[in-house]
């Protein structure tokens, strides 16, 4: 069993997500943009926990039956670790609860570990968005990938 603690992120996380988002991004959201997400009543937000610590994160907006995971991130000390597939779990299993069937994201090209990930967890590769994402060459392309079964691979 995990020593990870896993649970939707509260207004009074912020101060951690806020310095975890330096840790993970290059250009990581204001404090104000993610009260607007822990507050909000069309986002989901989750958390995993060690030792009263965020190490991880997920950050969703959602409408209707469909969500769209916006950010996740991982303290970099505690990459490789399989937090973010237990997280990603964790997300599957929120959404399903709240009878949302469908989550939807772009991962950076480049992003292999990431698009492992997902392709793992489920995810088909949907398309392409061109120059999505700037990069120190420019720009780099966003890959579209959808998931429409939510329910956790040991429950299939």
């Amino acid at each position: 069993m995990s020593d990870n603690h896993l649970r939707p992120l509260k207004v009074d996380d912020l101060s951690q997500l806020s310095e975890l988002q330096t840790l993970c991004f290059a250009s990581p959201w204001s404090e104000t943009q993610l009260h607007t997400y822990l507050s909000g009543q069309r986002y989901r937000c989750y958390g995993v926990w060690q030792e009263r610590r965020l190490t991880g994160f997920a950050l969703l907006s959602t409408v209707l039956d469909e969500a769209e995971l916006l950010q996740i991130g991982v303290r970099p000390v505690c990459r490789g670790q399989g937090l973010a597939t237990e997280l990603m779990h964790y997300v599957h299993e929120q959404l399903h609860n709240d009878d949302i069937h469908r989550n939807m994201l772009e991962v950076r090209r480049s992003n292999e570990a990431a698009r492992r990930l997902y392709l793992r967890l489920g995810y088909t590769e949907d398309g392409i968005r061109k120059g999505y994402y700037p990069s120190g060459n420019g720009s780099e392309d966003a890959i579209l990938m959808s998931c429409n079964n939510l329910i956790l691979p040991s429950a299939r």
